[in-house]
């Protein structure tokens, strides 16, 4: 059985992806909890435990598994050519791909809401103008009355 299992410099791939985002080593401590000078010996690093690297995948919106084991994704073109978050290093797996559309469709709804709402106000505020409209015409043909009758 071939697998195609990389050997990956971690701390290396990590400092690649630190420096895309332009965080700092600080900035980098902070979302992982420890202080720059453990982050320095973390991108020093070659390996690292399994729980430090999920840490780390999430802090900095990247999977760093697959850069040991790529996954094969059955995905149209279409939905491949579609990156997350205008990233296009990252990963689409089936289950982001539903939980970035579940999003989506929520946000569409959400606009419709909006929509909807902004219609109703602009057809109150055309009311409104009618309104004034008429309300301008009752009083030229007011002035019009008085004129006449001086």
């Amino acid at each position: 059985m071939d697998i195609d299992i990389k050997n990956v410099h971690i701390g290396e791939a990590i400092e690649k992806r630190r420096n895309e985002l332009g965080l700092s080593k600080s900035e980098l401590g902070r979302k992982i909890g420890v202080p720059q000078q453990h982050v320095n010996r973390i991108l020093e690093r070659e390996t690292m435990e399994t729980k430090r690297l999920i840490k780390v995948s999430e802090a900095l919106g990247f999977n760093f598994f697959t850069l040991f084991c790529p996954v094969q994704h059955q995905i149209s073109a279409y939905l491949a050519a579609v990156t997350l978050d205008g990233n296009a290093h990252n990963i689409i797996g089936d289950a982001e791909l539903a939980s970035q559309l579940a999003k989506a469709q929520t946000e569409i709804e959400s606009q419709r809401g909006t929509i909807a709402l902004l219609k109703e106000q602009v057809d109150s505020l055309n009311a409104q103008i009618n309104r004034l409209d008429s309300n301008l015409k009752d009083k030229d043909a007011i002035i019009e009355l008085l004129k006449e009758r001086r």
